[in-house]
């Protein structure tokens, strides 16, 4: 006798709006943060495998390929370390991969004029900040 096979659906792309039983276990926060993961791993060219290679749980041993997989797509919630580790890994700061990004940043017209000007001068912030400082106090503003 053949095997009746059993189709789930959720299981292969993910969760959908039908399937309740998902819901509990997507992060949205997760998402966002699993994304940048896989973007920085991507970059590399590294497969699952490599992440596992190089991040190493912190009493031995490894993780899977899968829960870097399900860490990626937003269905689990590592703890911190986790990401500190993969953020060293991946050699940057790890409030760069879990803080808020620069394209999510909203500016106002007039922030985004300011800065625009900072940019064409040429300016660091700090030397910028100086300026409106200077310019604040009744000092004329100097060019440099």
């Amino acid at each position: 006798m053949g095997r009746n096979q059993t189709v789930v659906s959720g299981f292969s792309g993910g969760p959908t709006d039908g399937d309740r039983w998902a819901r509990g276990y997507r992060v949205e926060w997760g998402e966002v943060v699993g994304h940048r993961v896989r973007r920085l791993r991507q970059a590399r060219g590294w497969s699952l495998k490599d992440v596992v290679r190089n991040v190493p749980k912190p009493e031995g041993g490894q993780y899977s390929g899968g829960y870097f997989s399900r860490l990626e797509r937003g269905w689990t919630s590592p703890p911190l370390y986790v990401y500190v580790a993969l953020a060293q890994v991946f050699g940057v700061q790890p409030g760069e991969m879990l803080g808020v990004e620069e394209f999510d940043r909203e500016f106002s017209p007039e922030q985004r004029m300011l800065l625009g000007v900072v940019e064409q001068l040429g300016l660091e912030p700090h030397e910028a900040a100086a300026r409106l400082v200077d310019g604040s106090a009744g000092r004329p503003m100097t060019n440099g």
